[in-house]
Formats: C-alpha cells, structure tokens, sequence
C-alpha cells in the first residue's frame, strides 16, 4: 500500500452538490488545492455548492445515466483544458426498503442504471485521460450494502455488490498503472433517505455526511483499495465474512423486530 498524493489534482465527482460527494468535494478544494468539477443534474444545488466551495469547484449539469450528457462532459473537458487526475463515482438512488415484487422490476432496472451502469460507462469515458495522469485514479462509491445484503434492498444490494466487483477488478487489472478504490460506507446522514418515511431516525444514530467524507480522503491518501466506513458497514463485513448466511438472517431478523416506519413494507405478509 503506498500513499496516494491529492495535492492540487483535477478531480472529478458525480452526485456532488449535497452529502458524501460535496463534502469530499470541500474537502479536495479547500484543504488539498484540488480542481473539482462537480456534477449532478440540479443546477439549483450544483449552484449553491460551488457558492459554499468557492473558485476550485466547477459545477457541471450532467446525468451520468445520459450518455449525450456525458458526451457534453467529455467535450467541456477537452475544450477547457482540464486534466482529470481523479474519478469520483458518487452519485446513487437508494429505493424505499421494500420486498422485491414483479411490479419493482423498472425499479431494478433504474437503480442498475445509476448505481453500477452509469459507473462503468463514466470509467469507460475517463480511462484514456486517467491513463495520461501520473496519479490517475478510480474512486467508486458503493455501499454496505455490497458487503452483506440486507431485506427490502434487492435492488440497491444488487447495483452496489455488482460495482464493488467491478471495482476490485479493475483494481487488479490496472495495478502500477491506475489507483482504484472502492468506498463501501454504512448508514450517513444524506438526502439519498430523502424520499424514506421514518428517515429522520437515520439522522439520530447515522454519522453525518461530512464525517463520512473526512474518512474516506483520509483512507484515499493512504492508498487503501477498499475502504469501509461505520460501525454498522463493519459489522455487516465481518459478520459475514465470518457468518455468512447466518448473519443475514440476524441483520432481517433485528430489522423485522425494531418495527421502524422505514422497514414497514420491507417484509412480504
């Protein structure tokens, strides 16, 4: 393991105008000297970010599941002169907990697209650039979830299980030539429970957002491939690295007798 350097690299981040992806975005701007180029598909709230950040962030309107978007990124890029030294793939949709039912298959197939597709497409597009860099690098955000499924997450576990195996290949494929990283962060305070009845309880026990990202840049500098977060994203690795599916049905069992409004549909009846 050998320590990645940050200092004023070019950056690149999806879902960066709120939660993880704009706090680590502050962070690279204000504390590393870093470029960030910022997207998301708001511009209200890419807006505001880029007031609270200051000159370094760039924001970019882009959805990453369009590829004319990301085509448009892509020319924004070369016409400006950047120099991405660093991928952050951020951005993500987590559904309401709820069993999986034949009606939740768009569902599926929407989360799919964001959390693991979008991914693999924005790594395609940025491979050569990143290639040219002396400290190119591939930051893929997947989740807790990646690392032991949990009910009512069919959909999320599936996208962010498929991008972290993505990710760890990738990793081996491009040693000495590209740093890869996969994040796997538990449960933190962000708007991704926005649309979550009963989310405010997230807020009450989950780290914040801010707190999340001070630990990820930490580990990133460190050179880690695989970096986990929270109490809870520790508990669900090692519970199942040791338990297996003996773990899952404790995590479901705690989850069916907490009776929380957020896992009200998670269990079919």
């Amino acid at each position: 393991m050998s320590k990645y350097n940050l200092g004023s690299a070019c950056a690149v981040i999806s879902g960066a105008s709120s939660g993880i992806g704009f706090e680590i975005a502050r962070i690279l701007c204000g504390k590393y000297g870093c470029t960030v180029i910022g997207l998301a598909r708001n511009k209200e709230k890419l807006d505001r970010a880029a007031e609270r950040i200051g000159d370094n962030f760039i924001p970019f309107v882009c959805d990453v599941t369009s590829g004319s978007e990301r085509a448009d990124l892509l020319k924004y890029i070369a016409d400006h002169g950047f120099k991405p030294d660093i991928l952050i793939n951020n951005a993500g949709i987590l559904p309401p907990f709820s069993h999986f039912s034949p009606e939740k298959e768009d569902e599926l197939e929407h989360v799919m697209e964001l959390n693991f597709h979008a991914h693999v497409k924005m790594c395609s597009a940025f491979l050569p650039m990143l290639l040219k860099s002396d400290r190119g690098a591939i930051v893929n955000v997947a989740s807790s979830a990646a690392l032991a499924s949990l009910p009512g997450t069919a959909a999320y576990s599936a996208s962010k299980s498929a991008l972290l195996s993505f990710t760890q290949s990738l990793s081996l494929e491009y040693s000495g030539r590209i740093f890869v990283s996969a994040v796997c962060p538990g449960m933190t305070a962000t708007d991704l429970f926005s649309s979550h009845e009963g989310a405010s309880i997230i807020g009450k026990f989950a780290p914040s957002a801010e707190k999340a990202a001070k630990k990820i840049v930490r580990r990133l500098r460190r050179g880690q491939r695989k970096i986990v977060t929270g109490a809870d994203a520790h508990l669900m690795s090692i519970g199942n690295r040791l338990f297996g599916t003996g773990a899952l049905r404790f995590f479901s069992f705690f989850i069916k007798s907490v009776k929380l409004p957020i896992f009200k549909n998670t269990f079919y009846k």
